[in-house]
This record gives C-alpha cells, sequence and structure tokens, in this order.
C-alpha cells in the first residue's frame, strides 16, 4: 500500500502529533514529520521541489478527533 509507513507512523504518534501541531497541515515523510504548513497549495508545492509527488503524506490535524480523515492517496487531498 503507498504510504503504509507513513500513515503507520502517523497512527503511532498521532496524539503527539495533533496537540503540536492542531490546525495545521502536516508533511509526513517515512517516520518523520518535515515539514509544517497552514495551506495545502503551499504544503505541496514546497514538498515537491525535494520529494517525489506519492512519496510524502500530506495531512490536516483537525481541531477535533471526530473529524479525523485519513485519505492514503498520494493524488487526494
Amino acid at each position: 500500500m503507498a504510504l503504509e509507513r507513513e500513515f503507520e507512523y502517523y497512527q503511532k504518534n498521532m496524539a503527539a502529533i495533533r496537540e503540536k501541531y492542531l490546525g495545521k497541515r502536516v508533511v509526513i515523510v517515512g517516520e518523520q514529520v518535515i515539514a509544517v504548513y497552514d495551506d495545502l497549495e503551499e504544503a505541496y508545492t514546497e514538498t515537491a521541489k525535494t520529494y517525489e509527488p506519492g512519496t510524502f503524506m500530506i495531512h490536516k490535524i483537525p481541531q477535533k478527533v471526530e473529524d479525523e480523515v485519513v485519505q492514503l492517496s498520494p493524488f487526494v487531498f
């Protein structure tokens, strides 16, 4: 599955990531948050300068846990 490692990292570290980056968009590569942005377009554009599309996960950290949605497609935000 594409981005399985990133998804598993997020799931295991969700509480700490949510606490630190609430309301932001985090970029995860492997098992590391490599960048944080307010804007999706900026997150994608800036990350794609260094990483091949499909090799990183961008995830918005919602204000409420019940609003949590994770999409694993590298092309659907």
